[in-house]
Order: C-alpha cells, then sequence, then structure tokens
C-alpha cells in the first residue's frame, strides 16, 4: 500500500495541497491514525472476532523493507492474542490497547528511517533501485 501513496501525484499531476484528504507524512503517522481506528473498532466489536482482520490491514505497510517479517511475524502474534489468552483462562481486557500493541511492534523491528520515510523519498528510492538494476542489465 505504501508504495502507492505517491499515485495521485504522479497520475493525476495533484500535490498535497490540492487534496482535501488528511495524508499522513510517514508510515509512523499512519500506524498511528490507524491505531485510534483500530482502538475504535475493539471497542465496537469482540477482539476475539475482529483483531485479526485489524492487524491483516498493516501487514504489507512495510513490504520489501528490512524487518518486516519480523513486524508480520508480531502482527501475527497480536492478532491471535485474545483467543490465546482466552484458552489460558485470562482476560484480554487486562492488555495494553491495539494501537500501543501495533505501535510497539513497528518501533521495535523497523528502523527510524523506514518509519519516518515520507512517501516521496520512498518513491524516489524504488526508482532509483529500479535504474541500478537497468544498469547491471
Amino acid at each position: 500500500p505504501w508504495s502507492f501513496a505517491m499515485t495521485d501525484e504522479i497520475i493525476y499531476g495533484e500535490d498535497e495541497s490540492s487534496s482535501t484528504l488528511m495524508k499522513p507524512r510517514n508510515r509512523l503517522e499512519l500506524l498511528q491514525e490507524y491505531g485510534k481506528h483500530a482502538d475504535s473498532e475493539e471497542e465496537t466489536y469482540d477482539p476475539l472476532k475482529i483483531r485479526r482482520f485489524i492487524t491483516k490491514a498493516v501487514c504489507g505497510l512495510f513490504t520489501g523493507e528490512p524487518n518486516a517479517k519480523k513486524y508480520r511475524i508480531a502482527l501475527d502474534d497480536i492478532g491471535g492474542m485474545p483467543k490465546k489468552l482466552a484458552k489460558e483462562g485470562k482476560s484480554w481486557k487486562d492488555q495494553p490497547p491495539i494501537s500501543e500493541l501495533i505501535l510497539d511492534a513497528a518501533t521495535k523491528y523497523l528502523s527510524e528511517e523506514v518509519l519516518y520515510r515520507t512517501p516521496k523519498e520512498s518513491y524516489e528510492m524504488l526508482l532509483s533501485e529500479a535504474d541500478r538494476r537497468l544498469m547491471k542489465q
């Protein structure tokens, strides 16, 4: 999903000022906003049923980045936590909010460079990597 963050600007020539939507400046900001939504969803619905859906939505956000697999594994653990605790006879309600768990996993496994990189910086990196691959051929 992050690789598409610049799509409107590239295809339609729209810049940030022409959009009425709030666009996150980086992936950490996106996760913070998503965390608010995730907390709201868990307040509304049963975490035993919804938590995997919540974590799955941000699994691909760091695809191709160093330690992305460790982050996805942590998200999988977070997604399964309510059921695991229920099987052990423990309450999931004593756990931190899902937003905190997702942010903790991101900051634990991903570098600050990855978390704070803007969509434009990510796009430019992607282009330079593609140029390097073409030069090798």
